[in-house]
């Protein structure tokens, strides 16, 4: 019984001992975590963290029960040098070996961290560095061996973005030491990636009630760099950024060492898709990718407020893309590789559009090789490459786009002001091949060689069934060979006023525009076509000239010389040869001439047209000529010389519409000038004789004659006719003027002087005759006038009135004619037998 007591009471006595010293050890604990624990503690526990690779200052630690150390206001550094601040904790849990740290001996086994903030500076020696910052962080850390860090179920929220993350990593030998140099670069690349992540972040407004889920897990050695594996695994919903919105954002990578690897990148935006891969090495700062995207890219830019040019093209819809290629950093410059292809739905730049545009592509930054470029409008296309250098593109092609299309895109001169004088409708067809060269900062070097032809197209208003040429074209000059060109005369002003073919043709050896000079070469033209829509196609004043030789049908021409495009050139010169079987229509004298089978030679100069050689019928007889018009004057003006044989005189009362039809044809020549359209301008000198005409008839037999002709039944009978005559003249403002007008009959002579006023058509002439024979009988009684008459006309040319006037004195001109007449030559018998007399029927009266 006694011994029971005794063990009760031994019982009570540790029962108290226990209690007092766990209210002992509870006071002490509390009075040590409210005082702080010991310095040489915190001393210990930075020592234990710089033995598993971990710089750190703690400014507080308190013990909390059955958790471990709590560690307050912690700051990490780079290094044990302690100079540069890396990152900061409010307060993290220690779990260290407890039966070590009664002997002074700090292990740490584990960290946890319960609604921890981190933050983590881009510059810790820079008061105003940005910083990163990890609120409601928490995880455990486990060094599970030497060095060895075990990281799991770690989380916490960074700028809105969920974090997730495991790691299993060999931590720095707390002997470690690196090259300054080293040393510097990871604080940089450190220091690079914290800033990256901060701007990325700054950027966008997440969407707090489904916040982006960034998920990481880490594994290797930090000493190693390439023992590092870390995969990443990012997804977010209803991103926005500035103006841009993502609607789906996944991303799945891994960091290898220093090399960074997405296996997939999917963005989902409004604007459309974009996915790829990517692999970057860290290090040597250059990497590869893959990129597919049916995203309008330039709009996506746009909303990011990323610095655009002024003018960039638009789509009808997102441009189709894939491309690959590596990139590298040099400085602060980044270099580009790309190969890929891109297809554009209705690409526009500012006048210029397309239906479709699509092309392979290569480029290494500066140059870009655009291969199977192909561009499509309006059911045409182009096929061709193009080489783009800095400032400087050159390309090949095969198209046969629409002339409008090429009248948009092409802006360099003279090209340009050429392809403005195209004109094409809808039954246009065109086909162009070529090459060039073309200088993006300067205007004048540039060159294009190739060949076209086109098909139902018109050239500053000239319309042609099919045309061809080859170019050799620069800044300089425009050189066109081996060209051939069939017009088309369907609505041309002289086809439907004569008639003749609906098309001719026309072939050049070489058109050279010099736009130095400013004139345009032509060698070897020829062919059979209308001479004024032909030269129209270089010159439109000069086809005008041409315009009033109106051929009835194309001539055969042949062409060689210059025409200068600026007016008062004197380099201009330009031969045409012509010549054709059918008419031609000219206006002389206020009325038209038909030109039987022309044929000549014009001779273009600066200031005037020379017509030679000029051989050609008309009115029933033949023409020769050389004359020159005078270009550029207000008026125009003609001049040469003119020969005729055997005009028809009935042809020229038809043309110029005599009231009376002559008989005869007349020959002569003049040496004439003419100012203007109107006959008053007209000045010359020449002669002209006339043959076979029927000037008038002469009684030989006097009163008898018409007694004669009725007893004979014959008109003529009793009568001699002055069929021929001669004479020179002067032409003055219009009035023609002779002084030696000259006819016969076998028994007599008529001379003449006067003027004919043709701007008027008025006549004052003199008519002097000299009779000999029986006529000259009548005269007897008035010698010395034996046979001398003189006669004068005056009035309208058509129809003068004559009268028998006083015998005046002859001028010198005609004074040996008309007082030496021929001598009378006796008259053969008429062919015919005359008739018998008829008895006479006496009158009734």
């Amino acid at each position: 019984m006694k011994r029971i007591r005794i063990i009760h009471r031994l019982r009570v006595a540790l029962a108290l001992v226990g209690f007092s010293a766990l209210v002992g050890a509870a006071g002490t604990l509390w009075w040590a975590n409210h005082t702080g624990l010991p310095d040489s503690w915190r001393g210990g526990i930075e020592d234990a963290l710089a033995a598993n690779g971990l710089h750190a200052e703690v400014a507080s630690l308190r013990y909390l029960p059955m958790r471990g150390i709590e560690a307050g206001e912690i700051e990490i550094y780079a290094d044990a040098s302690r100079r540069r601040v890396i990152g900061r904790l409010d307060h993290l849990i220690l779990d260290v070996d407890r039966t070590r740290l009664s002997r002074g001996d700090f292990k740490i086994e584990r960290i946890d961290l319960s609604g921890a903030r981190v933050t983590l500076a881009v510059d810790p020696s820079d008061p105003e560095s940005k910083t990163l910052e990890i609120t409601d962080a928490r995880g455990r850390m486990e060094f599970s061996g030497p060095r060895q860090l075990e990281i799991s179920r770690a989380s916490g929220m960074v700028g809105g973005v969920r974090l997730d993350a495991r790691a299993l990593l060999k931590l720095y030998r707390p002997d470690s030491t690196g090259t300054l140099e080293d040393m510097e670069r990871a604080r940089a690349e450190r220091r690079r990636i914290l800033l990256a992540i901060i701007e990325a972040l700054d950027r966008f407004e997440l969407d707090a009630t489904a916040p982006p889920s960034l998920r990481i897990d880490v594994r290797g050695d930090l000493e190693e760099y390439g023992s590092l594996r870390a995969d990443v695994s990012l997804r977010a919903a209803n991103l926005k950024s500035h103006d841009l919105e993502i609607r789906r954002l996944d991303i799945d990578g891994e960091l290898r060492g220093r090399t960074l690897v997405l296996h997939q990148t999917a963005i989902d935006t409004p604007a459309g898709k974009l996915s790829g891969q990517l692999e970057y090495d860290l290090d040597a700062f250059d990497g590869r990718f893959q990129l597919e995207s049916d995203a309008d890219v330039l709009a996506l830019l746009g909303q990011l407020e990323i610095a655009l040019p002024a003018s960039l093209p638009s789509f009808d819809a997102p441009p189709e893309l894939n491309v690959h290629g590596s990139f590298h950093r040099e400085d602060e410059d980044w270099n580009f590789r790309l190969i890929g292809d891109v297809e554009l739905s209705g690409p526009r730049y500012g006048h210029l559009r397309a239906d479709r545009l699509s092309t392979r592509f290569s480029s290494d930054g500066d140059r870009l090789l655009l291969e199977d470029l192909r561009i499509e409008n309006d059911g045409h296309r182009l096929d061709g490459r193009a080489f783009l250098t800095p400032g400087r593109v050159r390309y090949q092609f095969t198209t046969d786009l629409p002339v409008a299309f090429w009248q948009n895109a092409v802006t360099i001169q003279p090209l340009s002001e050429i392809l403005d004088d195209f004109s094409a409708d809808d039954g246009t067809a065109n086909r162009v091949e070529a090459r060039g060269m073309a200088n993006l900062e300067n205007p004048l070097d540039w060159w294009f060689k190739g060949t076209a032809e086109a098909s139902d197209i018109a050239f500053r208003g000239v319309p042609a069934r099919h045309a061809r040429v080859v170019m050799d074209l620069n800044a300089d000059q425009l050189d066109f060979t081996e060209g051939e060109v069939e017009f088309n005369y369907d609505d041309y002003a002289l086809r439907q006023a004569h008639g003749g073919p609906s098309s001719g043709r026309i072939d050049v050896a070489r058109i050279l525009y010099d736009n130095k000079l400013k004139t345009v070469g032509i060698e070897k033209l020829q062919g059979v076509a209308w001479p004024a829509p032909v030269v129209r196609t270089f010159e439109a004043n000069l086809a005008d000239e041409l315009e009033v030789y109106r051929f009835h049908r194309p001539p055969n021409l042949t062409a060689e010389g210059t025409i200068g495009i600026e007016s008062g050139l004197p380099r201009q010169d330009l031969t045409v040869r012509f010549s054709t079987p059918a008419g031609a229509s000219y206006e002389f004298l206020e009325e038209d001439l038909v030109l039987d089978a022309p044929g000549g030679v014009v001779r273009v100069l600066p200031d005037r047209v020379r017509i030679r050689q000029l051989d050609t019928g008309v009115l029933d007889g033949r023409i020769r000529a050389d004359f020159e018009s005078r270009l550029g004057g207000e008026t125009q003006s003609l001049g040469g010389e003119l020969d005729w044989t055997g005009l028809s005189l009935p042809a020229i009362a038809r043309t110029y519409g005599f009231d009376s039809t002559p008989k005869g044809t007349i020959t002569g020549r003049i040496d004439f000038t003419l100012d203007g359209d109107e006959v008053d301008g007209l000045d010359g000198t020449g002669h002209i004789a006339l043959e076979e005409g029927e000037l008038f008839d002469v009684p030989i037999f006097g009163p008898l004659s018409p007694l004669i002709a009725a007893v004979l039944g014959r008109r003529k009978a009793g009568f001699q006719e002055a069929t021929d005559a001669f004479c020179t003249f002067e032409v003055d403002d219009g009035v023609l003027s002779t002084a030696d007008f000259l006819t016969t009959t076998p028994s007599l002579v008529f001379t003449g002087d006067g003027r004919a006023d043709l701007p008027r058509e008025r006549l004052d002439l003199t008519v002097r005759m000299n009779a000999r024979g029986f006529f000259g009988l009548i005269t007897l009684p008035l010698k010395p006038f034996y046979g001398l008459f003189q006669f004068r006309g005056r009035g309208p040319i058509e129809d003068p009135k004559w009268e028998n006037v006083m015998f005046t004195s002859p001028p010198p001109e005609q004074k040996d004619r008309l007082l030496s007449p021929p001598k009378a030559r006796p008259v053969a018998e008429p062919a015919a037998v005359p008739p018998k007399a008829r008895v006479v029927p006496p009158s009734r009266r």
